[in-house]
């Protein structure tokens, strides 16, 4: 009872939070859907975020993932259509992308996983652009309130601008899954290269499928 309740106050406090946009410059809500066809996942999410209570983006996600030759190495053949909200209405941009993951036990039961993607951005008024992403995470054997602690970090270079243009953190947890969702809740420090270095940050609430 008291791990069922303390989950479910967690998970309460992040939706609080999502609407308030508190502990954070912004608020990111985001369901994901899986399906396993054949030795084939198909993948696709959708995605809002809100700062300072104004929904400013929204996107959504699909694609595969076909698992390779090699243990835990699978390749990702994804699209994902985003708007951004800007001066005058709402940018599109179209993103389709290919990604390399390589997922592992590593000692002390550690669950790493590298990730390397490609992004090919086409923005609105922007033109195109490529983008190389790469990023290291961690499950941490540990359980804290029934659920599993991860940490990841995330660096995007910009093949145009040639350029490390983005650094990232993600810190949080993951809920064993209550009847058909996985919730998840994570802090995101983010900080992107303009004229000069910004830093932001945003709570996550993710819930899987």
């Amino acid at each position: 009872m008291y791990v069922t309740v303390s989950r479910f106050l967690l998970i309460s406090f992040a939706v609080w939070c999502f609407s308030f946009s508190c502990l954070a410059t912004e608020s990111q809500l985001k369901v994901n859907e899986k399906v396993v066809i054949n030795g084939l996942a198909f993948k696709g999410d959708l995605e809002v975020r809100r700062d300072k209570g104004v929904l400013h983006r929204k996107h959504a996600d699909i694609g595969v993932r076909l698992p390779l030759t090699i243990k835990g190495l699978t390749l990702g053949v994804h699209y994902r259509r985003i708007y951004k909200l800007e001066e005058e209405g709402w940018a599109l941009e179209n993103r389709p992308y290919v990604q390399l993951e390589q997922k592992f036990k590593g000692s002390n039961k550690f669950d790493w996983r590298f990730r390397v993607r490609q992004d090919f951005r086409d923005r609105e008024g922007k033109g195109h652009s490529k983008r190389s992403r790469l990023r290291a995470k961690v499950i941490l054997p540990s359980r804290v309130f029934n659920a599993k602690p991860f940490v990841s970090h995330e660096y995007y270079y910009d093949l145009t601008a040639h350029q490390l243009s983005q650094a990232r953190i993600d810190l949080g947890v993951t809920f064993d899954k209550f009847k058909t969702v996985v919730p998840r809740v994570s802090i995101k420090l983010v900080a992107k290269q303009k004229e000069q270095w910004q830093t932001s940050s945003a709570l996550v609430l993710s819930l899987d499928f």
